[in-house]
């Protein structure tokens, strides 16, 4: 039963946090949300801080599993892999009404002042999830020293703004105008 409640919490923490943030989610919430008693979280974790790692890495095993199917997936072509990702991410944006993004850009947005070990955390996935579109940008532009770091950097950190902006106006225009641009930078989705 313990195993369950500290799943149940694990899960609920996800759903929650991921709509509502994590500063803005209570202890309380949480706990309703798993249906399971309030006192059941400082049994299962030692700290809001500490669960919010914890949920943040379960975001992040699911991030790297798209990651891992798109961008590290050998039987496309590096365009392909890069345009996989993207379409991928954005059935879930759209599933998810453009209210829901990234967590880690969420995240991202909202923590840095307030948690050094969360910010941490953060700031090891980005360079991860950098480093997955560096590899494919290396396979596009095997040429040009140095500039497939610069260019991930630069489409993810356009991608985390679009997210943002695209939240803010509840819509899927963000999301489009990022995929004209990035069309122009690395060419247009096959097929």
């Amino acid at each position: 039963m313990a195993l369950d409640q500290r799943e149940a919490l694990l899960e609920a923490g996800l759903a929650v946090v991921h709509s509502q943030g994590f500063v803005g989610t209570g202890v309380r919430e949480i706990a309703a949300a798993a249906n399971v008693p309030q006192g059941s979280f400082t049994n299962h974790f030692r700290s809001k801080e500490g669960f919010g790692l914890l949920v943040l890495d379960r975001y992040f095993e699911r991030l790297d599993a798209i990651m891992q199917a798109t961008l590290a997936n050998p039987a496309l072509a590096p365009e392909a892999r890069l345009w996989a990702y993207f379409d991928t991410i954005g059935e879930a944006l759209s599933e998810a009404d453009w209210q829901r993004g990234c967590m880690v850009v969420d995240l991202a947005a909202e923590i840095p002042a307030r948690s050094d070990a969360i910010r941490e955390r953060l700031v090891s996935m980005l360079g991860q999830q950098s480093a997955q579109f560096e590899a494919v940008l290396r396979l596009i532009q095997p040429e040009e020293d140095g500039a497939a770091a610069d260019l991930a950097a630069f489409i993810l950190a356009a991608w985390q703004g679009t997210l943002l902006r695209m939240k803010t106006e509840r819509s899927g225009e963000a999301v489009a105008r990022f995929r004209r641009v990035l069309a122009r930078l690395i060419g247009p989705p096959l097929g």
